[in-house]
């Protein structure tokens, strides 16, 4: 009776699952998107000898630890999935489960045999293992009269998403998650929206956490076609907690600025973040950093959109006593391969860094673009030239933003990043499905070729080609 007892209450179960999914019925979203990338030359050098090793300084990146290859390739898969239960007019829950640690993970990851053979695993048969689920957003929305409250891991998003970026994008990586409350009002054309959130918790004590709180005020009259608001926000970690690499407590301000304006077939955006504060690392105690960004469009016909961006990011210049770079939100990009991928990742395998785990700092960029809508494709070409903020000067203190080293330079470095060309299509199968490609060329510039030495290594130009298909439920 007892080996039967399992058997009874699973299939109890599984009769009763109908009816409690009739009592709070769960509304799925979600997507899900595969992509194959091709990289040539992903270390923008000619010499095909690692001399990586040893030299803080240099801009080479380090060689496959296999085959001794510049060239990189590999596909990933995007995952969400997004339940939605209303609780009742006042409550509704929200969810966002996702697998691996960018919002997805690699297709031939994990992959396992079922069985051995004397000289090596069977090489037709095999499968993957298991991997683990994230929450990434786990949440309940409470209704009332004057606010909406958030209370629970739920995303932000503000301006332009350079700093907070909720990563709706079907191809967003990466989330801007709040672990706490936040409460949001709406007072004629003003919003406000005060929030306090637990950054991290490595043990019960005060002493072990990280946390965040602070507020947004935006002003939005659509009928003015104009917005402008600013956001406010403390971040501080305990001296116990180390989770984001400081060696003693931290305390920062994070001051965000946001202009949007609209005339007729024109408008434009404009962000600008300021970080200050007390930052507590190996080599400084202080932070002051910023950015300035600009992102503006003008509708030519119902077909063609061209636009102009330009941004501003302040990079570190090797003080030991103030640390200045600025690093913008990973989904927030501006090229197809530059700052786009890791490219320390790229030389080793897939679970010892992210290829995703990218940011654009130290930069000066200017982009021209141009989109073509149709009813079932879209094209997007864009021309990108960006040049370093921060480079190494011979006889003074220095930073390489590639591997985040400190050093002493001995020679000087040029500021090119580079010339990137880009085109992207996209077929629009219907509303839910869409198949792309993309192209991106980049002309290297000579400061990846700084090595540290009076002979720079010479710079090879890069070529990417993608394709990608996408699916939204």
């Amino acid at each position: 009776m007892s080996k039967q007892m399992p058997k009874c209450l699973a299939a109890a179960v599984l009769a009763l699952l109908p009816i409690a999914s009739q009592a709070l019925p769960i509304d799925w979203h979600g997507s899900f998107g595969v992509d194959s990338t091709i990289i040539s030359d992903y270390r923008r050098l000619k010499s095909k000898t690692d001399n990586s090793t040893g030299n803080d300084g240099s801009q080479e990146v380090t060689l496959g630890t296999t085959g001794k290859k510049s060239s990189a390739s590999w596909q990933s898969y995007v995952l969400r999935l997004a339940p939605t239960l209303v609780i009742n007019d006042a409550a509704t829950f929200f969810g966002e489960l996702t697998t691996g640690y960018a919002n997805g993970g690699y297709l031939g990851e994990n992959s396992q045999p079922n069985q051995t053979i004397p000289n090596g695993n069977i090489y037709y048969h095999n499968q993957t293992s298991g991997s683990s689920v994230n929450i990434k957003k786990a949440y309940v929305e409470l209704y009332s009269d004057t606010a909406t409250y958030q209370i629970g891991r739920h995303s932000a998003e503000w301006a332009l998403g350079a700093i907070y970026n909720d990563g709706n994008d079907v191809w967003d990586r990466h989330i801007t998650s709040r672990d706490g409350i936040t409460m949001k009002l709406k007072i004629g054309n003003f919003h406000v929206a005060p929030f306090w959130a637990k950054d991290s918790q490595t043990g019960y004590t005060d002493s072990t956490s990280a946390k965040q709180y602070g507020a947004s005020l935006l002003y939005d009259n659509q009928e003015k076609d104009i917005a402008f608001g600013i956001l406010y926000a403390k971040k501080s970690n305990s001296t116990d907690n180390t989770t984001f690499g400081t060696n003693g407590e931290s305390n920062i301000s994070i001051t965000d600025l946001y202009l949007k304006k609209v005339w007729g077939k024109f408008d434009f955006g404009v962000e600008l973040p300021l970080l200050s504060g007390d930052l507590k690392t190996a080599t400084s105690t202080t932070i002051s950093a910023k950015a300035l960004l600009l992102q503006s469009n003008y509708k030519w016909t119902d077909s063609w959109t061209v636009g102009f961006d330009f941004g501003q990011v302040s990079g570190h210049d090797g003080s030991n006593s103030k640390f200045s770079a600025l690093y913008l939100n990973p989904n927030y990009q501006i090229a197809n391969l530059l700052f786009r991928y890791n490219l320390m990742a790229l030389s080793g395998t897939t679970t010892a860094a992210s290829v995703y785990d990218s940011y654009i700092t130290n930069a000066r960029y200017f982009k021209l673009r141009s989109r073509y809508n149709s009813e079932k494709w879209t094209f997007d070409q864009a021309l990108i030239f960006a040049q370093a903020m921060e480079v190494a000067k011979a006889g003074t203190p220095a930073y390489n933003h590639t591997k985040n080293k400190n050093f002493q330079a001995v020679a000087d470095q040029d500021k090119n990043l580079g010339t990137e060309i880009d085109l992207n299509a996209n077929y629009h199968w219907n509303k839910e499905i869409s198949v792309g490609a993309g192209l991106g060329y980049l002309i290297t510039g000579d400061y990846f070729g700084f090595n540290n030495t009076a002979t720079p290594n010479a710079t090879q130009s890069s070529l990417l080609l993608q394709i990608n298909t996408s699916v939204t439920f």
